[in-house]
């Protein structure tokens, strides 16, 4: 781990800068304040840095596995750069090579709808695709004018009469992309996913190119170990107050730290935790209490009888996308699936894993699973990005800096939000912010 000191319970450090929040969008905001000359301390209030991202073994042994995002794609720039002046490797998602569909009725592998039903399908999928396209021109609204931001997935699949066997499989993508309820989130996230590639949703797959070895957790620390800056772990902020020139921010056990200017490294989803003294605007304010609405479920799945390269999507609840990423291992191999925590299953519960395998790969056999609760979890309170249709502004314009703070995050990035290199996109723009400050 990087370096990291203590405090008794009323502290002052003589850091320039302090950035909350150890994850990569913090990790990277402190590289790039490295070479500024001023001191620079990072409070996490976990026990680990990485943030959400989060590598461990599975079931705490062999092999590593990411808990958190996971994938970066050809396009992302930062990431690839980080990870090659870090000595992170680069592992090729590995091709699919078996495929199966569940149409909301029964699982198929002749291809994801019945004969009778293609039309149908194909119509759904021509709408998606030109849709995307044009989300990913720069339009906000479809060839008739209708929007296709401010409307939920939900909304999106009703004024187009979306069937189910088509309608199974959006929702599969979605957990992946919209990542959160469909009647709050806003379809723009699930077509900017398919916009990546082709327009299909199938198309995602050629954006999640690569994932990192030995992980994210590992990059993390590695790059606050290369910027010089000092970490300190366990301090949970509930507070943070300016005066003309400085910035205090106070853990919730008292202890109290104070620096000229200070980054709030955090997902948008933990700002509502936080009293900001007055600091936020209102629009902030409202935004940081209504939060995101990244709800999804991520697994990691050891089954027997399950081939590396198969995917599987579809099925309308619990578990809907399984994909097997790695070779076998002892007659094993390790699947990622992903669902929503939309109160229809438990993850936890092996009844609701087994009826999940059981839905999904019939001749598999479950022999265990992992997760971390992300949607539990306190100092995250979701996963990655999910945009409200409305009712919560996330635009970096109105999160840029105020006073002497400025904001990190995925969530809130200049480009590529919700990714990693959105991260990385928001810890730079928040370090530039505070060297035109100071």
């Amino acid at each position: 781990m990087s370096r990291s000191f203590q405090t008794g319970r009323i502290a002052i450090m003589q850091s320039e800068i302090l950035i909350i929040g150890a994850g990569l969008a913090g990790a990277f905001a402190a590289e790039c304040l490295a070479k500024s000359g001023h001191s620079v301390l990072i409070v996490e209030a976990r026990d680990r840095v990485g943030g959400r991202g989060f590598t461990r073994g599975f079931a705490n042994q062999a092999p590593l596995l990411e808990y958190g995002g996971s994938w970066i794609t050809p396009w992302h720039a930062r990431m690839r750069a980080a990870c090659g002046r870090h000595g992170i490797g680069l592992i090729p998602t590995i091709q699919v090579g078996a495929r199966a569909w569940h149409d909301g009725n029964g699982l198929r592998k002749d291809g994801p709808v019945a004969v009778a039903e293609r039309s149908g399908y194909e119509r759904a999928m021509a709408i998606v695709a030109d849709d995307a396209k044009r989300l990913k021109a720069g339009f906000d609204h479809d060839r008739a004018g209708a929007p296709l931001l401010s409307v939920t997935l939900a909304e999106y699949l009703a004024r187009h009469d979306i069937g189910m066997p088509a309608r199974s499989q959006i929702m599969a993508w979605w957990t992946i992309s919209g990542s959160g309820d469909p009647a709050a989130v806003s379809a723009g996230e699930f077509l900017a996913s398919c916009g990546y590639i082709d327009g299909t949703p199938e198309g995602m797959m050629q954006a999640l190119s690569h994932t990192l070895s030995p992980g994210i957790s590992v990059l993390v620390d590695r790059m606050i170990a290369a910027s010089g800056a000092k970490l300190q772990l366990g301090f949970p902020v509930a507070r943070l107050e300016e005066g003309t020139e400085y910035v205090r921010v106070t853990a919730r056990d008292g202890r109290f730290l104070e620096a000229r200017a200070a980054i709030a490294a955090l997902p948008v989803n933990v700002l509502g935790d936080i009293d900001f003294g007055g600091l936020l605007t209102p629009v902030q304010l409202a935004t940081a209490q209504r939060g995101h609405d990244g709800r999804a479920v991520k697994l990691w799945v050891r089954l027997r009888n399950f081939a590396p390269g198969t995917l599987v999507t579809g099925g309308l609840r619990g578990l809907q996308w399984l994909f097997a990423p790695y070779a076998a291992e002892a007659g094993c191999v390790l699947a990622v699936g992903f669902g929503l925590d939309d109160g229809s299953w438990r993850p936890d519960r092996h009844t609701d894993m087994a009826a999940a395998v059981a839905r999904l790969a019939p001749e598999a056999e479950l022999v265990g699973w992992d997760w971390h609760d992300w949607c539990a979890d306190p100092f995250a309170r979701g996963t990655w990005l999910s945009a409200p249709a409305r009712g919560a502004d996330l635009s970096p314009a109105t999160w840029c800096r105020t006073g002497r703070l400025a904001f990190a995050t995925s969530d809130l990035a200049p480009d590529a939000a919700g990714w990693y290199e959105g991260a990385m996109s928001s810890g730079e723009a928040a370090a530039q912010a505070i060297l035109d400050l100071l």
